[in-house]
């Protein structure tokens, strides 16, 4: 093997120990890896040609990251978002975008050209850490979930845009030279998406018909596109990647290339991590300014996001949660600062200072939104008068009597409400989704926008006076603090809860819980029924899927 090979599968090595090592301590794993690139740059060990290819193995990383990005794109569920997110999106790229052109002007003294560009990059907040911790808290079907991801959806639209535009900043640029960048852009986007809309969909589904050429097929298609708009249009490969993943976002094949391309950008990815860590490593920084910068990230992002929630009016609650998703520097951010240290906006010092500001607003924001529920709760208990300005729900307390209550009404409440609106039970919906309780109002049902964490909650909804609770809340510790609070008021109404393992619902049913629903319980219950009836029924599953086709449109369409 070449020594050059060797040189670089042992900073790969080491770079995955470091980020394994990370992992298992609770914070992401590129934060090890760019910590390894730290080590391996200040011990000199590797050679000029050694860390020229370790730079060329990280872009190729990031050129799939954003072809995976592409294939991701769902307009569907960009359509989907609302207005919350779009003007929570709006609202908040705008203030921030401000507060960090004046730090970029006052703090490192650039032009007003560099300070916008450099405000728009720390604007965006990563998509890879958020993911990777909504994921892990099984949060990522939340509403505060959606809207974040819906949020951040829309910045890496933008961040697309900056990725195409800051490299013609090397020769200077124009009015002219914009216009004529856009026309390019408009060509490559209609011709890559005409031709991967039609042509290679067909292909795809017509000619491929193993999994292995389906994946060697779809990267031949990605290399294509990315060689031609760079020989012919002289567009960044960035760009190009993406467009190409974008092309093959309908195809039927697209969630399987995504699976098998993801282990592919994970090992480019660590590279380019490294080589991040490596910069860090050869130069000095000024530390004052990234503990400045990293302090102005989290808590003017937190502030302006929060603030901007509740004008949106999805409660202080969703509007918290939110704001400390949003807490972090993004991984395009560090690729832009790359693009406009070449393109001269800006110096060696100022790439630095927000690469390191980076990896610890990704470090800290990972422990906030791991404990963000628990940071709401303590300071709401705290400062109540606070977080009720946020509150627009309707503080009259309900009169209903020998009523039923339904705490949220997603996707299990759904189901629940269509029984109960064949039923003569009276029963009043509890949501903090306004979008929910304005499709319940609609339709004539009883619904209040409330958190079920709100201590009110009980004479809100008259809990003393009800028949039964249901409750679909995921989290354990809201549930949790229902029944203590229920207990404490000697209020002995039967609820029913959602939880998620054994011992969650061992938790629940010590706490006072009437009965605990486990999904993955009630799901493996509900198969082994099918199966001992269809040994005596061979129509079995056709009658049930009949019958469940016609449920789901009664609660999902009806």
């Amino acid at each position: 093997m070449e020594e050059i090979f060797s040189g670089q599968l042992a900073v790969f090595v080491f770079a995955v120990v470091c980020g394994v090592l990370f992992r298992y301590i609770g914070l992401p794993s590129l934060v090890g890896q760019v910590g390894a690139g730290l080590l391996v740059g200040v011990s000199g060990l590797l050679g000029r040609g050694d860390v020229e290819v370790l730079k060329a193995l990280g872009s190729f990383g990031i050129t799939l990251l954003l072809f995976l990005v592409g294939l991701e794109m769902n307009w569907h569920e960009l359509r989907k978002v609302g207005k919350s997110t779009l003007f929570i999106f709006l609202g908040q790229t705008v203030l921030i975008v401000g507060l960090f052109f004046g730090f970029g002007k006052i703090v490192f003294g650039l032009s007003d050209l560099g300070s916008l560009f450099i405000a728009i990059a720390l604007a965006f907040s990563s998509t890879i850490v958020l993911v990777k911790m909504l994921s892990e808290k099984k949060n990522l079907n939340s509403f505060s979930g959606k809207l974040s991801l819906g949020v951040l959806l829309l910045q890496d639209m933008l961040a697309i845009v900056l990725l195409a535009v800051l490299p013609g900043f090397k020769e200077g640029i124009s009015l002219s030279i914009l216009g004529w960048l856009g026309l390019k852009l408009l060509i490559l986007f209609i011709a890559v998406n005409v031709i991967g809309h039609i042509l290679i969909a067909r292909l795809l589904k017509e000619v491929i018909k193993s999994g292995e050429d389906l994946i060697l097929f779809s990267l031949a298609w990605f290399f294509v596109v990315v060689i031609l708009s760079e020989k012919m249009l002289g567009l960044s490969a960035e760009v190009a990647s993406f467009l190409a993943g974008l092309s093959l976002s309908t195809t039927w094949g697209h969630f399987q290339i995504i699976n098998k391309v993801k282990t592919l950008r994970d090992v480019f990815l660590t590279m380019f991590f490294v080589v991040l860590g490596m910069q860090v490593g050869v130069g000095k920084l000024n530390w004052p300014m990234v503990i400045g910068l990293s302090a102005t990230v989290i808590f003017g992002k937190f502030i302006i996001t929060y603030i901007w929630s509740i004008f949106s009016g999805v409660g202080s609650r969703v509007a918290f949660l939110v704001a400390i998703n949003v807490t972090q520097i993004s991984e395009f951010s560090l690729v832009i600062m790359g693009l406009g240290l070449v393109s001269g906006l800006w110096n060696s010092e100022v790439a630095m200072t927000v690469t390191v500001a980076g990896l610890l607003t990704m470090t800290i924001s990972t422990i906030l939104i791991g404990s963000s529920e628990k940071i709401f709760s303590v300071l709401k208990r705290r400062f109540r008068r606070v977080f009720d300005m946020g509150n627009k729900r309707d503080y009259r307390n309900v009169e209903m009597k020998n009523h039923l209550i339904l705490l949220g009404c997603d996707r299990t409440g759904k189901s629940v409400v269509s029984f109960l609106e064949k039923s003569e039970i009276p029963f009043l919906v509890v949501d903090f989704n306004p979008d929910i309780i304005l499709k319940m109002k609609e339709k004539g049902i009883n619904a209040i926008f409330a958190d079920a964490s709100d201590p009110d909650l009980v004479d809100i909804v008259n809990m003393r006076e009800s028949r039964l609770i249901i409750s679909t809340i995921k989290d354990k510790n809201d549930t949790l603090a229902l029944l203590t609070d229920l207990a404490n008021k000697e209020i002995r109404i039967p609820v029913i809860v959602d939880a998620e393992t054994a011992e969650e619902a061992r938790e629940l049913y010590q706490a006072g819980a009437a009965y605990v629903v486990l999904p993955h319980f009630v799901s493996g219950w509900h198969v082994s029924q099918l199966v001992k009836k269809s040994v005596n029924d061979s129509e079995v599953f056709e009658k049930f899927r009949n019958k469940q086709k016609g449920a789901l449109k009664t609660i999902y369409e009806g």
